[in-house]
């Protein structure tokens, strides 16, 4: 199974959140004390958070150490077995465990620009245009490319017109219209048809015990967005 946590960092009060931070490592901490709004600083917490959460469903051992890769994607020091990958968009965060590489990219509605659309698309993608542009989003068609990159490790070292994600099997997109954003998910070796029944997709809250995760008791619909109507 893949696991993907998601949570609203605006639902936090100042004392959740505190309790969530003096859980995370100290380098988190000074990422998140870096950001001027606070906003982002809770997110960045939540976010790491998130991975902790996942990782106590995963496994009774602690969790490795987070170290910079090659290209500067997160990952676990050592040869662990178990890839991750975080995002956030603005409130929305979100987090995915999984046995193989994988890439998740959030992103809430990106109004459609010519300009970025021409920068952005693969020559196969330029059939989506019209569709983009009468939607006025661009966001399924960033979190696609997003969780692709992110999923090799490579981010922005790959230029994303060179990805072109109507030919990429192996990305899946959800969209949670009652909150306008989109999810991206990308696993190694997983096609868009295999990856959904093997995702398996939790809405937390804080928990009980402080600085824990527990299943929020509203959940909000997500319906999956085929790659040739992104």
């Amino acid at each position: 199974m893949i696991d993907l946590a998601i949570a609203r960092a605006d639902l936090l009060d100042g004392l959740a959140f505190q309790r969530l931070r003096a859980r995370v490592p100290v380098e988190r901490r000074r990422k998140s004390d870096g950001y001027h709004r606070r906003q982002d600083r809770y997110a960045s917490v939540v976010a790491f958070s998130l991975l902790q959460h996942l990782w106590r469903l995963r496994s009774t051992r602690p969790m490795p150490q987070v170290v910079p890769g090659e290209f500067g994607k997160p990952r676990f020091a050592g040869e662990d077995g178990w890839h991750f990958n975080l995002s956030h968009d603005g409130a929305v965060c979100v987090c995915v465990l999984a046995p193989v590489p994988v890439g998740v990219d959030v992103q809430s509605r990106v109004p459609f620009s010519a300009g970025l659309f021409e920068r952005m698309a693969a020559p196969g993608e330029r059939r989506l245009r019209e569709r983009l542009r009468r939607a006025d989003d661009l966001s399924p068609l960033w979190t696609r490319k997003e969780a692709i990159v992110k999923r090799t490790g490579r981010g922005l070292s790959t230029p994303l017109e060179g990805v072109d994600t109507l030919a990429a099997p192996d990305v899946l997109t959800l969209s949670c219209d009652d909150r306008g954003f989109r999810i991206s998910v990308s696993a190694e070796g997983l096609s868009e048809a295999d990856l959904l029944p093997r995702l398996r997709i939790d809405w937390v809250g804080p928990g009980p015990d402080p600085g824990t995760w527990t299943r929020a008791p509203r959940r909000e619909d997500l319906r999956q967005i085929p790659r040739h109507l992104a």
